[in-house]
Protein backbone atom coordinates (compact mmCIF):
# COMPACT_ATOMS: atom_id res chain seq x y z
CA UNK A 1 0.00 0.00 0.00
CA UNK A 2 1.66 3.44 -0.97
CA UNK A 3 1.80 5.81 1.04
CA UNK A 4 2.08 9.72 1.23
CA UNK A 5 5.70 9.75 1.05
CA UNK A 6 5.59 7.14 -2.26
CA UNK A 7 2.56 9.79 -3.76
CA UNK A 8 4.88 12.77 -3.47
CA UNK A 9 7.99 11.24 -4.53
CA UNK A 10 6.24 10.26 -7.72
CA UNK A 11 4.78 13.09 -8.31
CA UNK A 12 8.40 14.87 -7.89
CA UNK A 13 9.58 12.40 -10.68
CA UNK A 14 6.62 12.98 -13.10
CA UNK A 15 7.70 16.88 -12.70
CA UNK A 16 11.04 15.37 -13.66
CA UNK A 17 10.57 13.70 -16.59
CA UNK A 18 8.08 16.13 -18.01
CA UNK A 19 10.58 18.49 -18.02
CA UNK A 20 13.09 16.37 -19.55
CA UNK A 21 10.48 15.04 -22.05
CA UNK A 22 9.61 18.76 -23.50
CA UNK A 23 13.38 18.65 -23.86
CA UNK A 24 13.08 15.65 -25.90
CA UNK A 25 10.15 17.29 -27.87
CA UNK A 26 12.75 20.24 -28.82
CA UNK A 27 15.68 17.59 -30.48
CA UNK A 28 12.93 15.78 -32.52
CA UNK A 29 12.27 12.93 -30.92
CA UNK A 30 8.63 11.79 -31.00
CA UNK A 31 6.43 10.93 -27.95
CA UNK A 32 4.42 8.12 -29.05
CA UNK A 33 7.29 5.86 -29.22
CA UNK A 34 8.68 7.38 -26.61
CA UNK A 35 5.86 5.54 -24.50
CA UNK A 36 6.77 2.07 -25.47
CA UNK A 37 10.34 3.03 -23.85
CA UNK A 38 8.69 3.79 -20.07
CA UNK A 39 6.53 0.11 -20.92
CA UNK A 40 10.01 -1.80 -21.22
CA UNK A 41 11.09 -0.15 -18.06
CA UNK A 42 7.95 -1.45 -16.02
CA UNK A 43 8.53 -4.91 -17.30
CA UNK A 44 12.12 -4.49 -16.37
CA UNK A 45 11.44 -3.47 -13.18
CA UNK A 46 8.80 -6.32 -12.25
CA UNK A 47 10.91 -8.60 -13.87
CA UNK A 48 14.52 -7.61 -12.09
CA UNK A 49 13.24 -5.74 -8.79
CA UNK A 50 14.85 -2.98 -9.97
CA UNK A 51 14.64 0.27 -7.62
CA UNK A 52 16.04 2.70 -10.38
CA UNK A 53 13.48 3.73 -12.99
CA UNK A 54 14.50 4.63 -16.53
CA UNK A 55 13.19 7.91 -17.62
CA UNK A 56 13.97 10.88 -20.12
CA UNK A 57 17.88 11.64 -19.13
CA UNK A 58 18.76 15.25 -19.67
CA UNK A 59 22.50 14.53 -19.72
CA UNK A 60 21.86 12.06 -22.60
CA UNK A 61 19.12 14.12 -24.65
CA UNK A 62 21.37 17.04 -24.82
CA UNK A 63 24.31 15.40 -26.07
CA UNK A 64 22.38 13.00 -28.50
CA UNK A 65 20.78 16.74 -29.81
CA UNK A 66 24.31 18.27 -29.39
CA UNK A 67 26.29 15.48 -31.60
CA UNK A 68 23.40 14.41 -34.22
CA UNK A 69 23.03 16.90 -37.36
CA UNK A 70 19.35 15.45 -37.55
CA UNK A 71 16.61 13.62 -36.35
CA UNK A 72 17.80 10.42 -38.30
CA UNK A 73 21.63 10.52 -37.31
CA UNK A 74 20.34 11.38 -33.66
CA UNK A 75 17.94 8.01 -34.04
CA UNK A 76 21.02 6.33 -35.70
CA UNK A 77 23.19 7.02 -32.50
CA UNK A 78 20.43 6.07 -29.94
CA UNK A 79 19.67 2.57 -31.49
CA UNK A 80 23.34 1.62 -31.91
CA UNK A 81 24.00 2.85 -28.52
CA UNK A 82 21.17 0.61 -27.48
CA UNK A 83 22.83 -2.47 -28.71
CA UNK A 84 26.42 -1.46 -27.54
CA UNK A 85 25.44 -0.89 -23.89
CA UNK A 86 23.01 -4.15 -23.90
CA UNK A 87 25.71 -6.29 -24.87
CA UNK A 88 28.12 -4.95 -22.37
CA UNK A 89 24.74 -5.43 -19.67
CA UNK A 90 24.05 -8.76 -21.35
CA UNK A 91 28.26 -10.39 -20.66
CA UNK A 92 28.54 -8.36 -17.30
CA UNK A 93 31.21 -5.87 -18.67
CA UNK A 94 30.24 -2.79 -17.06
CA UNK A 95 32.14 -3.28 -14.05
CA UNK A 96 35.79 -4.49 -16.58
CA UNK A 97 35.22 -1.15 -18.29
CA UNK A 98 35.25 0.95 -14.87
CA UNK A 99 38.39 -0.51 -14.03
CA UNK A 100 39.92 0.01 -17.07
CA UNK A 101 38.87 3.34 -17.45
CA UNK A 102 39.45 4.92 -13.92
CA UNK A 103 37.30 6.85 -11.26
CA UNK A 104 39.26 10.11 -11.70
CA UNK A 105 38.42 9.95 -15.43
CA UNK A 106 35.03 8.86 -15.41
CA UNK A 107 34.57 11.66 -13.03
CA UNK A 108 35.99 13.89 -15.32
CA UNK A 109 33.98 12.90 -18.21
CA UNK A 110 30.26 13.55 -16.15
CA UNK A 111 31.56 16.63 -15.14
CA UNK A 112 32.40 17.62 -18.80
CA UNK A 113 28.83 16.68 -19.39
CA UNK A 114 27.47 18.61 -16.61
CA UNK A 115 29.26 21.88 -18.66
CA UNK A 116 27.81 20.96 -21.65
CA UNK A 117 24.27 20.59 -20.01
CA UNK A 118 24.43 23.92 -18.23
CA UNK A 119 25.16 25.67 -21.49
CA UNK A 120 22.04 24.03 -23.33
CA UNK A 121 20.50 25.80 -20.85
CA UNK A 122 21.63 28.85 -21.59
CA UNK A 123 20.95 28.24 -25.12
CA UNK A 124 17.61 27.52 -24.71
CA UNK A 125 16.95 30.36 -22.66
CA UNK A 126 17.11 32.34 -25.85
CA UNK A 127 14.33 31.18 -27.24
CA UNK A 128 12.14 33.64 -25.28
CA UNK A 129 14.24 35.87 -22.91
CA UNK A 130 11.88 36.99 -20.41
CA UNK A 131 10.33 33.66 -19.31
CA UNK A 132 14.00 31.77 -19.73
CA UNK A 133 15.84 34.29 -17.63
CA UNK A 134 12.60 34.13 -14.20
CA UNK A 135 13.18 30.27 -14.77
CA UNK A 136 16.91 30.11 -14.15
CA UNK A 137 16.72 33.07 -11.14
CA UNK A 138 13.25 30.46 -9.65
CA UNK A 139 15.22 27.71 -10.05
CA UNK A 140 18.46 28.45 -8.70
CA UNK A 141 16.68 30.33 -5.59
CA UNK A 142 14.44 27.72 -5.07
CA UNK A 143 17.55 25.41 -5.27
CA UNK A 144 19.92 27.16 -3.06
CA UNK A 145 16.94 27.91 -0.41
CA UNK A 146 15.65 24.72 -0.13
CA UNK A 147 17.66 22.21 -1.98
CA UNK A 148 15.04 20.13 -3.35
CA UNK A 149 15.28 19.15 -7.26
CA UNK A 150 11.43 18.31 -7.56
CA UNK A 151 10.72 21.69 -6.31
CA UNK A 152 13.15 23.35 -8.08
CA UNK A 153 11.94 21.86 -11.55
CA UNK A 154 7.88 22.58 -11.04
CA UNK A 155 8.91 26.19 -9.50
CA UNK A 156 11.26 26.84 -12.02
CA UNK A 157 8.95 25.70 -15.08
CA UNK A 158 5.53 27.21 -13.67
CA UNK A 159 7.36 30.36 -13.53
CA UNK A 160 8.62 30.54 -16.79
CA UNK A 161 5.65 29.24 -18.37
CA UNK A 162 3.44 31.96 -16.44
CA UNK A 163 5.63 34.86 -17.35
CA UNK A 164 5.59 33.56 -21.01
CA UNK A 165 1.88 33.21 -21.27
CA UNK A 166 1.58 36.63 -19.72
CA UNK A 167 3.74 38.23 -22.27
CA UNK A 168 2.35 36.53 -25.29
CA UNK A 169 -1.40 35.05 -24.82
CA UNK A 170 -0.19 31.68 -26.50
CA UNK A 171 0.53 33.66 -29.67
CA UNK A 172 4.18 33.57 -29.74
CA UNK A 173 6.30 30.56 -31.31
CA UNK A 174 8.57 29.75 -28.07
CA UNK A 175 10.47 26.23 -29.55
CA UNK A 176 7.45 23.83 -29.20
CA UNK A 177 4.17 25.91 -29.77
CA UNK A 178 4.28 24.14 -33.60
CA UNK A 179 5.38 20.50 -33.57
CA UNK A 180 5.77 18.40 -36.40
CA UNK A 181 3.00 16.40 -36.33
CA UNK A 182 5.50 13.62 -36.42
CA UNK A 183 6.40 13.87 -32.83
CA UNK A 184 2.20 14.45 -31.82
CA UNK A 185 0.89 11.50 -33.93
CA UNK A 186 0.15 8.56 -32.04
CA UNK A 187 1.72 5.73 -34.20
CA UNK A 188 5.14 4.48 -35.24
CA UNK A 189 7.28 5.43 -37.96
CA UNK A 190 10.11 2.72 -38.54
CA UNK A 191 13.70 4.27 -38.46
CA UNK A 192 16.38 2.46 -40.68
CA UNK A 193 19.21 3.22 -38.65
CA UNK A 194 22.66 4.66 -40.55
CA UNK A 195 25.40 2.02 -40.35
CA UNK A 196 28.04 3.96 -42.93
CA UNK A 197 28.57 7.24 -41.05
CA UNK A 198 31.69 7.53 -39.07
CA UNK A 199 30.30 10.33 -36.98
CA UNK A 200 27.17 8.24 -35.89
CA UNK A 201 29.76 5.45 -34.45
CA UNK A 202 31.71 8.41 -33.09
CA UNK A 203 28.62 9.66 -31.37
CA UNK A 204 27.53 5.97 -30.29
CA UNK A 205 30.50 5.59 -28.46
CA UNK A 206 30.40 8.66 -26.74
CA UNK A 207 26.97 8.42 -25.71
CA UNK A 208 27.90 4.64 -24.44
CA UNK A 209 30.58 6.25 -22.60
CA UNK A 210 28.59 8.35 -21.14
CA UNK A 211 25.81 5.80 -20.08
CA UNK A 212 28.40 3.60 -18.61
CA UNK A 213 29.03 6.30 -16.39
CA UNK A 214 25.83 7.36 -16.11
CA UNK A 215 24.24 3.99 -14.86
CA UNK A 216 27.02 3.23 -12.43
CA UNK A 217 26.64 6.42 -10.72
CA UNK A 218 23.05 7.27 -10.60
CA UNK A 219 21.90 3.62 -10.19
CA UNK A 220 24.60 2.75 -7.23
CA UNK A 221 23.46 6.71 -5.78
CA UNK A 222 19.53 6.06 -6.45
CA UNK A 223 20.15 2.53 -4.85
CA UNK A 224 21.60 4.28 -1.46
CA UNK A 225 18.73 6.38 -1.28
CA UNK A 226 16.44 3.85 -1.31
CA UNK A 227 18.54 1.30 0.97
CA UNK A 228 18.02 -1.37 -1.76
CA UNK A 229 20.70 -3.55 -3.77
CA UNK A 230 20.90 -2.29 -7.32
CA UNK A 231 22.11 -4.68 -10.37
CA UNK A 232 23.41 -2.56 -12.77
CA UNK A 233 24.22 -4.77 -15.54
CA UNK A 234 20.29 -5.71 -15.72
CA UNK A 235 19.86 -2.01 -15.32
CA UNK A 236 21.68 -1.81 -18.44
CA UNK A 237 19.92 -4.19 -20.22
CA UNK A 238 16.87 -2.49 -19.60
CA UNK A 239 17.56 0.91 -20.35
CA UNK A 240 19.43 -0.40 -23.50
CA UNK A 241 16.30 -2.50 -24.85
CA UNK A 242 14.19 0.61 -23.94
CA UNK A 243 16.31 2.90 -25.89
CA UNK A 244 16.03 0.07 -29.12
CA UNK A 245 12.44 -0.04 -28.81
CA UNK A 246 12.08 3.98 -28.69
CA UNK A 247 14.65 5.02 -30.83
CA UNK A 248 13.56 2.50 -33.82
CA UNK A 249 10.28 4.25 -34.17
CA UNK A 250 11.36 7.73 -33.19
CA UNK A 251 11.40 7.94 -29.95
CA UNK A 252 13.50 9.27 -27.05
CA UNK A 253 16.44 7.53 -24.93
CA UNK A 254 16.04 6.60 -21.74
CA UNK A 255 18.53 5.71 -19.52
CA UNK A 256 18.90 5.10 -15.19
CA UNK A 257 18.34 7.97 -13.54
CA UNK A 258 18.91 9.63 -9.76
CA UNK A 259 14.57 8.94 -9.29
CA UNK A 260 12.81 11.23 -6.39
CA UNK A 261 10.91 7.58 -6.26
CA UNK A 262 13.98 6.58 -4.18
CA UNK A 263 12.80 8.96 -1.43
CA UNK A 264 9.43 6.59 -0.91
CA UNK A 265 8.57 4.22 1.39
CA UNK A 266 7.85 1.48 -1.24
CA UNK A 267 10.61 2.63 -3.77
CA UNK A 268 10.61 -0.21 -6.15
CA UNK A 269 6.74 0.08 -6.40
CA UNK A 270 6.67 3.91 -6.52
CA UNK A 271 8.88 3.41 -9.25
CA UNK A 272 7.05 1.35 -11.75
CA UNK A 273 4.09 3.11 -10.74
CA UNK A 274 5.95 6.60 -12.07
CA UNK A 275 6.90 4.97 -15.23
CA UNK A 276 3.22 3.58 -15.58
CA UNK A 277 2.01 6.73 -15.68
CA UNK A 278 4.72 8.57 -17.61
CA UNK A 279 3.83 5.81 -20.50
CA UNK A 280 -0.03 6.76 -20.17
CA UNK A 281 0.72 10.47 -20.68
CA UNK A 282 2.78 9.79 -23.86
CA UNK A 283 1.28 7.09 -25.51
CA UNK A 284 -2.38 9.04 -25.03
CA UNK A 285 -0.36 12.16 -27.04
CA UNK A 286 -0.81 14.48 -23.51
CA UNK A 287 2.90 15.29 -23.70
CA UNK A 288 2.52 17.23 -26.94
CA UNK A 289 -0.58 19.47 -25.67
CA UNK A 290 1.04 20.31 -22.75
CA UNK A 291 4.31 21.31 -24.83
CA UNK A 292 2.23 24.01 -26.94
CA UNK A 293 1.35 25.71 -24.04
CA UNK A 294 4.84 25.36 -21.77
CA UNK A 295 7.80 27.33 -23.27
CA UNK A 296 11.02 25.41 -23.86
CA UNK A 297 12.64 28.80 -22.46
CA UNK A 298 10.88 27.38 -19.25
CA UNK A 299 13.49 24.15 -19.33
CA UNK A 300 16.79 26.48 -19.16
CA UNK A 301 16.59 26.89 -15.31
CA UNK A 302 16.19 23.28 -14.44
CA UNK A 303 18.95 21.97 -17.02
CA UNK A 304 21.51 25.09 -16.07
CA UNK A 305 21.38 24.21 -12.25
CA UNK A 306 21.24 20.23 -13.24
CA UNK A 307 24.35 20.34 -14.99
CA UNK A 308 26.03 23.89 -12.57
CA UNK A 309 24.86 23.03 -9.54
CA UNK A 310 24.24 18.99 -9.38
CA UNK A 311 26.65 17.61 -12.02
CA UNK A 312 29.83 19.36 -12.52
CA UNK A 313 31.16 20.50 -8.62
CA UNK A 314 31.40 16.87 -7.25
CA UNK A 315 32.21 14.83 -10.44
CA UNK A 316 35.00 17.80 -10.99
CA UNK A 317 35.78 17.37 -7.02
CA UNK A 318 36.37 13.55 -7.82
CA UNK A 319 37.83 13.96 -10.95
CA UNK A 320 40.56 15.90 -9.46
CA UNK A 321 41.54 14.14 -6.43
CA UNK A 322 42.97 11.35 -7.65
CA UNK A 323 45.19 12.58 -10.76
CA UNK A 324 44.46 16.50 -11.07
CA UNK A 325 45.96 16.82 -14.72
CA UNK A 326 44.15 13.47 -15.75
CA UNK A 327 40.53 14.63 -14.49
CA UNK A 328 40.93 18.23 -15.68
CA UNK A 329 41.77 17.39 -19.16
CA UNK A 330 38.97 14.82 -19.06
CA UNK A 331 36.34 17.20 -18.30
CA UNK A 332 37.94 19.69 -20.53
CA UNK A 333 37.91 17.50 -23.33
CA UNK A 334 34.60 16.46 -23.06
CA UNK A 335 33.02 19.84 -22.17
CA UNK A 336 34.28 20.67 -25.76
CA UNK A 337 33.89 17.79 -28.29
CA UNK A 338 31.70 14.25 -26.39
CA UNK A 339 32.33 11.99 -23.44
CA UNK A 340 34.55 9.35 -25.74
CA UNK A 341 36.75 11.94 -26.51
CA UNK A 342 37.42 13.40 -23.64
CA UNK A 343 38.03 9.56 -21.93
CA UNK A 344 40.77 9.39 -24.99
CA UNK A 345 42.33 12.44 -23.88
CA UNK A 346 42.35 11.48 -19.99
CA UNK A 347 43.31 8.21 -21.36
CA UNK A 348 46.40 9.17 -22.92
CA UNK A 349 47.39 11.95 -20.45
CA UNK A 350 47.86 9.30 -17.85
CA UNK A 351 49.64 6.93 -20.04
CA UNK A 352 52.37 9.66 -20.66
CA UNK A 353 52.12 11.19 -16.74
CA UNK A 354 52.36 7.25 -15.80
Amino acid sequence: MLDLQDILSIIGALFDAIASGLVALYYGFAAFPSGLAFVVGVIGALAFGLVTPISFQAETLVLVGGLGKNIKERLSIVILAGIMMGILGAFGFLGAVLDFIGEDILSGMLAGVGIILARAGLTLMKEHYPSGIVSMIVALSVFFFHGDLAYMIAASILAGTAVYVFMTKGRTNAGLQDLDPVLTARKLNFTKPIFNNWGVWRAALAVCTLQIGANISYGTITGQIANHPVDIDKLTVVSALADFVSALFGGAPMESIIAVTATGTHPVTAGIIFMAIMAVILLSGLLPKLARWIPISSTSGYLFVLGAVLVVPDNMAAAVGGNPLVGSITAVVTAISDPFIGMLAGIIVRMITG
